[in-house]
């Protein structure tokens, strides 16, 4: 099979299973799009009826019947023409959030630091314009096509009935438009991939701009990063244009001979009324025949760069999941994580001759490192940037996989090798600013989702955030993205609090008491030992204080 085809069959494979929850939905449309087509077609019947006989011959009985039917005619038309647009408007909200929910979950089954990280304005980009691409094409689109090609058909037969040579005649441009339509459709596709791109570059210069405002107005850089963004956009706006006026001439070519075939309809009909060969009514009904006929050919070819967009965003959509997880003998709707493994009692953490580097580096972050932390320890972790501090850490969470040694957890009665299952039996709370967008009870509902207030007030107090109980509204209090409107120390002691309503016996710490003064910082670890005496603890820190605290100071 030709490379060609198999893009084509792997395209048509994948529209077909993204219809598998609106399958009767599609074929509810299609067949009100087919009622449709018949009352289009039964009223150019009829109308022909009513010009050659009924007005010349009919009784006022005949010509009341006759404009009954053409009444109820139109009135079906509409009524299964607002049934198509109903179902299709359900159809679409449907398909795009199921999309949307199922890639938003590949980014939690991606694997992490491998070198294949996207950025998130790029992600943000797929999950809006490239979801909603094909889910117009597989809501939209496809069951159109299938009910313009029976409208095809129909017309055709119909004109075929009244005058042969003048149906077949406006067929005969059918296998030009196609060929012709084959070649505009490969063009379209790379134009739209590399519009897409544009988009995605300039989501992603927005994004940032948002996130480091400060920053970027601290350097005084803001001229400069409106101009480059200025010239992204202007690029796009050459790349839309490219495509549009290239479009535009294609439409022309076809509007041209679609054209030709309207005056030839109306020619032919005109010499046919000379010369007694048909009538008014024939004549009516070939015009209207006509544009049944032209009209499907014209929206078949206009869907198809629709499809071609879609091609287009199926690529960037199947790339979200080539680095998700898989389960073997499972479909890519059923991926799913390892079953989580909660050990019991209490936990030590014993690496072994680990060593790890980052694909792309140029260096081993961290080189034969091992050491046993010890059941309920408190331990400092100290080094220089770039010693491989985070990296531990990534390494116990099973982000990544050691490239040599062992780690692993162990109680008095079992030893378990860390990996991705395991990540139940630790506490991470990273460095920085971590909250989200949303009240303070729903980022610490992130850790536990049926915590109780009791809980979350226990967190809050170990953590030395009691603050929060005096904000307005409490725990239900409103913050904004990155904890806008609170202080850096507090918004990190959220963070901790959030962590701490996990069941985690090992508690990992990346800098937590980085923005709070000593007196705090020292009252935090006071009440962190305190309440979890049994805990294993492993602290990074640059603080000697921190390490005077801890039973021990390991060195990377």
């Amino acid at each position: 099979m030709a490379k060609g085809e198999r893009a084509r069959m792997k395209y048509v494979a994948w529209l077909w299973r993204g219809t598998k929850d609106v399958r009767v939905n599609i074929v509810i449309r299609i067949l009100a799009g087919i009622g449709r087509v018949a009352c289009g077609l039964l009223m150019i019947w009829l109308s022909k009826r009513f010009i050659d006989e009924t007005i010349r011959t009919g009784t006022q009985d005949d010509i009341l019947q006759m404009i009954l039917f053409l009444v109820l005619t139109v009135v079906g038309t509409i009524v299964l023409r607002l049934l198509y647009y109903y179902m299709t408007a359900a159809a679409t909200v449907k398909k795009t959030n199921a999309l949307r929910l199922f890639y938003f979950g590949t980014l939690f089954r991606r694997k992490l630091f491998d070198g294949h990280e996207l950025h998130s304005g790029d992600v943000s980009s797929r999950l809006s314009k490239d979801i909603e691409t094909v889910s117009t094409s597989i809501i939209d689109t496809i069951p159109q096509m299938a009910v313009t090609g029976i409208q095809l058909v129909g017309a055709f037969l119909l004109m075929r009935w009244f005058d042969a040579r003048l149906a077949w005649a406006l067929l005969l441009l059918t296998p030009v438009l196609v060929v012709v339509g084959k070649l505009i459709s490969r063009r379209l596709r790379n134009m739209t991939l590399e519009i897409r791109e544009g988009e995605s570059r300039i989501q992603m210069q927005v994004q940032e701009g948002v996130e480091y405002n400060a920053v970027l107005r601290s350097l005084e850089s803001e001229n400069w990063v409106l101009e480059r963004l200025g010239l992204k956009q202007n690029k796009l706006e050459g790349d839309v244009l490219r495509r549009t006026r290239f479009t535009a001439v294609a439409r022309f070519a076809i509007g041209s001979a679609f054209g030709l075939g309207y005056l030839l309809a109306f020619i032919w009909g005109g010499l046919g009324l000379r010369e007694g060969t048909i009538t008014f009514g024939v004549m009516t009904s070939f015009l209207q025949l006509v544009g049944q006929i032209q009209h499907p050919i014209l929206t078949l070819l206009g869907m198809v760069p629709q499809l071609v967009h879609s091609t287009a965003s199926i690529d960037r959509l199947d790339e979200l999941e080539k680095g998700a997880d898989e389960t073997p003998g499972e479909s890519r709707a059923e991926m799913l994580l390892e079953s989580p493994l909660e050990m019991r009692g209490r936990l030590g953490l014993r690496l072994d001759n680990v060593s790890f580097g980052y694909k792309g580096g140029d260096r081993e972050v961290v080189c034969g490192f091992s050491h046993d932390f010890k059941p309920g320890s408190k331990n400092a972790i100290m080094g220089e940037t770039g010693k491989g501090k985070t990296t531990l850490f990534r390494l116990l969470l099973g982000f990544i996989k050691p490239d040599f040694g062992r780690i692993e957890l162990y109680t008095e009665r079992e030893n378990v090798a860390v990996s991705e299952a395991t990540r139940s039996n630790f506490v991470y709370v990273p460095q920085g600013n971590t909250l989200m967008n949303g009240s303070v009870r729903y980022n610490l509902q992130l850790a536990k989702p049926d915590a109780t207030d009791e809980e979350m007030h226990r967190a809050l107090q170990i953590a030395c955030a009691e603050f929060v109980l005096d904000l307005p509204n409490g725990l239900d209090c409103e913050i904004g993205e990155r904890g806008h409107g609170l202080s850096e120390g507090q918004a990190q002691r959220i963070a901790i609090a959030r962590g701490l309503l996990r069941p985690g016996r090992i508690l990992l710490f990346d800098e937590i008491s980085s923005s709070l003064d000593e007196a705090t910082e020292a009252e935090l670890y006071r009440r962190l030992f305190e309440a979890f005496p049994e805990k294993t603890m492993l602290f990074v820190t640059h603080r000697t204080a921190v390490c005077e605290m801890c039973d021990e100071t390991v060195r990377l």
